[in-house]
């Protein structure tokens, strides 16, 4: 971008005196210009610089630096979501990355998926989550949109605890649970074309754990409370 260059004149003006004649006869010099040998030069001045403040600042700007990176670092590897809708998209984007790692994170709190036990069969829980790309093949989901967020009562909650404990002797903390209304713009390749529609309304169940939210993905958890085709 161009510039606009403003010449700076460092030579000082030439002194002009005006001489006009007085009543008195005397004639007076008025001067426009700085008298010869009496031109002063301006001080440098040097602010200085408060070291406590400056110490201060640094240390300030690297806690907001090593914030910002933690938190990065845990959008990457942290478990659950901090919203409802976070715990959806999230679920589906990893089920398009086949992702078997952020699968487990939105879905499971460490607290489970470390004691994936189910009823006393050793079940490895990668395998699953592998079936479950399966039947996702070739699908990809471009959009969530969350219609409406319903809060379960205390009792269904407990429900899920009681059942969680019950089929992988599990006893997790589950503070919330709401029923989620979402519709999804869904794609997938057909001849070589990409084919785009709106999914019809369907509703899943998001749970609440040490203040992360996560997605209730788990079929054998959902096909005994036959909740699987809600």
């Amino acid at each position: 971008m161009a510039e606009n260059k403003s010449e700076i004149n460092t030579v000082p003006p030439k002194a002009e005196n005006e001489v006009s004649g007085g009543s008195s006869g005397k004639s007076t010099v008025k001067s426009s210009g700085k008298p010869a040998g009496k031109q002063t030069k301006k001080k440098s001045v040097r602010r200085k610089v408060n070291k406590k403040k400056l110490i201060l600042l640094l240390s300030l700007l690297g806690v907001v630096l090593l914030a910002g990176l933690g938190f990065a670092v845990f959008a990457f590897t942290g478990r659950g979501s901090i919203t409802i809708g976070g715990a959806i998209r999230g679920y589906f984007k990893s089920i398009e990355d086949k992702n078997v790692d952020k699968y487990i994170r939105i879905c499971y709190p460490s607290a489970w998926s470390d004691h994936y036990v189910p009823r006393g069969n050793d079940v490895d829980l990668s395998v699953l989550v592998e079936a479950v790309f399966a039947r996702q093949e070739g699908i990809s989901v471009k959009e969530v949109n969350v219609q409406r967020e319903e809060k379960l009562e205390e009792v269904f909650v407990k429900r899920f605890h009681d059942k969680i404990k019950e089929i992988y002797e599990v006893d997790l903390g589950i503070s919330e649970v709401y029923r989620v209304y979402f519709t999804l713009k869904v794609s997938y390749i057909d001849n070589g074309e990409e084919v785009t529609y709106d999914s019809d309304t369907r509703a899943r169940y998001i749970y609440k754990y040490k203040g992360k939210w996560y997605y209730m993905a788990d079929t054998l958890l959902l096909v005994d409370m036959d909740l699987e085709d809600q």
